[in-house]
């Protein structure tokens, strides 16, 4: 028999969604339910009344997550509009467990910067610094490519010889696996707008920035470009190949790069795959064979960004 794991906190999380689900005659336990402190900031009746108003927005409620610890808990409710909304709810540690603090707000609350567009060509709030401004020209420049086809290798190399910092997807994802985020739905989308945020905020600086991601979906590669254009920076891409499948296979399944909550060996089949639909860059790249010695390559990339 499959058990939740129920905690003090998970009961009056439980208590909370029932008087948000309109339940009869709830809030006769109120002044049991909530430890003093709390009820000498929203009185006991008046919480009643803001829960029973809540009713309409939320009720019937649908919750599509909970987050569990012993003394908070948290719920995640969609509401008819399909937006999501965060019910937590914290305990006192010791019995009878009364509630000490409960908030309601959105998965992104209201009140906060808005998030990076997806163009940047009109938004006026992220301006980047011109190169000429600093004494130098600045760029994006985007390493592309399927796993295994020596991007990292060499995007790394450049930003050694550049000093320019690499910011590459695998570590910023791997360092959310202690958080969950092998699970997380829309993983590869959050690295990707990390990568977003770091490269404005480096093009914002008047500094450059080499981003090492397969990019293999049109969107992105837009609001890229977009992104270097909005801040007076170059927009270079390298894209990597490796012309010997069987090299290529090798550096995939074989590959150990010891990157913290990331995987090493890969999967040939899903970057056989990846491969056989790879998307080609609109604008002019750089095109680099990996199978090539990596002294000729290096030199091949600095020569496109112009040194």
């Amino acid at each position: 028999m499959i058990r939740l794991h129920r905690t003090p906190a998970v009961e009056r999380l439980e208590w909370i969604l029932a008087g948000l689900d309109g339940a009869e005659d709830w809030g006769a336990d109120v002044d049991s339910a909530l430890a003093p402190e709390f009820a000498a900031v929203v009185a006991p009746d008046v919480f009643v009344d803001r829960v029973r108003t809540r009713t309409q927005t939320y009720a019937p409620v649908v919750v599509v997550g909970v987050d569990v610890s012993d003394h908070t808990a948290k719920a995640r409710l969609r509401r008819p509009d399909g937006d999501v909304d965060v019910l937590s709810c914290e305990v006192e540690p010791e019995p009878p467990h009364r509630i000490t603090m409960t908030w309601i707000l959105g998965m992104v609350p209201a009140g906060l910067t808005p998030r990076l567009p997806m163009d940047f060509a009109d938004s006026a709030d992220f301006d980047g610094q011109d190169g000429a401004q600093s004494g130098r020209r600045t760029a994006l420049v985007i390493f592309s490519g399927v796993p295994g086809s020596g991007k990292s290798t060499i995007a790394e190399a450049t930003g050694r010889k550049l000093n320019i910092p690499v910011f590459a997807i695998d570590w910023l994802l791997g360092a959310l696996t202690p958080f969950g985020g092998r699970h997380f739905a829309e993983l590869w989308d959050i690295g990707v707008e990390q990568l977003t945020t770091l490269a404005l905020r480096q093009l914002t600086l008047g500094q450059s920035a080499i981003l090492d991601t397969p990019v293999e979906d049109h969107a992105t590669r837009v609001r890229w470009r977009s992104l270097a254009r909005r801040s007076n920076a170059d927009f270079k891409v390298i894209v990597c190949t490796c012309s010997d499948p069987k090299v290529h296979r090798a550096r995939v399944e074989d590959r150990q790069r010891g990157i913290p909550g990331w995987h090493d060996g890969g999967d040939w089949t899903n970057v056989a795959r990846r491969l056989a639909k790879f998307p080609s860059w609109d604008e002019e790249a750089l095109i680099i064979d990996s199978i090539q010695p990596p002294d000729r390559n290096l030199e091949a990339v600095l020569d496109h960004l112009g040194r």
